[in-house]
């Protein structure tokens, strides 16, 4: 046979095999995260109740499990095998690292909200959207995190302590930013407005995390140095982003007062905030 046409055929079966794993490892994913995090009963809250809710946390952490596959299937192995080995096994670590972060993201960045209740019981949509934020951003700090073809296990856990303690600072910083009750808004009035732009801020802070530790590891104290000076030099900018965003994107007009002081919380200026952080983010990553 040619060689041209057999390494093709060999690449294509690499790649189905690849979507067979993928799509196990969502399968475990979501029976995890039903069963040991949200304990409820997914079909009758997506088919029964129609929870809208439910599916934008759910679609948040499927999304998040994807972006963190991506730093395995960058890895090289030494044959199929091995890289198909790889991403089973890094796939559980996945799924493990995700609950966690989902845990993190319950008691100590919204703890202020009982998500549980929010999201399957009150179908809060602005809770989900936050929800969903966390596990997107968990996502991004773990492609980082596992990605690369130096460091270890070792290195790649402490990177994503470190990025996990990130997320929990700046939700704790972003109510001063916006000089409002963020989690106030999202659990007592069910504003969906400030949910979606808090999740963009925690999927653009884990962005930034994923941009400051994505260069290979070369040893504790060089790499963590050149870490935290890209990833101090990141949050600076995104700092300034949402000021950059009534300047620029919306002039004449203060989005906190269009997310909190209308009768009607105003999604559009919530999905303003968000694209702005989010747009930020990537900018940043392809400057520095």
């Amino acid at each position: 046979m040619n060689p041209t046409l057999l390494n093709g055929l060999t690449r294509i079966g690499l790649v189905i095999t690849e979507l067979v794993i993928g799509f196990g490892i969502f399968w475990l994913g979501q029976l995890a995260y039903q069963k040991l995090f949200r304990r409820m009963e997914l079909n009758l809250e997506l088919f029964v109740r129609d929870n809208a809710a439910v599916a934008i946390a759910l679609v948040g952490y499927n999304f998040g499990i994807i972006i963190a596959l991506a730093g395995v299937l960058d890895k090289e192995s030494a044959t199929w095998l091995d890289h198909l080995i790889s991403l089973a096994s890094y796939g559980a670590g996945v799924i493990l690292l995700m609950l966690v972060g989902a845990w993190v993201g319950d008691r100590l960045i919204l703890r202020r909200c009982d998500c549980a209740r929010e999201v399957v019981e009150e179908q809060n949509v602005g809770a989900a959207s936050a929800e969903a934020g966390v596990h997107i951003a968990s996502g991004l700090i773990l492609s980082a995190a596992l990605g690369g073809q130096s460091g270890s296990w070792i290195v790649g856990l402490v990177c994503w302590f470190v990025g996990l303690g990130v997320l929990v600072l700046v939700s704790a910083l972003y109510p001063r930013v916006t000089q409002y009750n963020v989690f106030r808004e999202i659990c007592k009035r069910n504003n969906p407005a400030a949910g979606v732009a808090l999740a963009g801020l925690l999927i653009a802070t884990g962005n930034v995390v994923r941009v400051a530790f994505t260069p290979d590891f070369q040893n504790w104290a060089e790499s963590f140095t050149q870490y935290l000076v890209v990833l101090g030099f990141c949050l600076l900018a995104l700092a300034l982003i949402r000021w950059l965003t009534d300047l620029v994107l919306v002039p004449g007009v203060k989005i906190s007062d269009e997310i909190v002081n209308q009768a009607t919380p105003n999604l559009a200026a919530g999905l303003i905030e968000a694209f702005a952080y989010i747009a930020g983010s990537f900018l940043l990553a392809w400057s520095v």
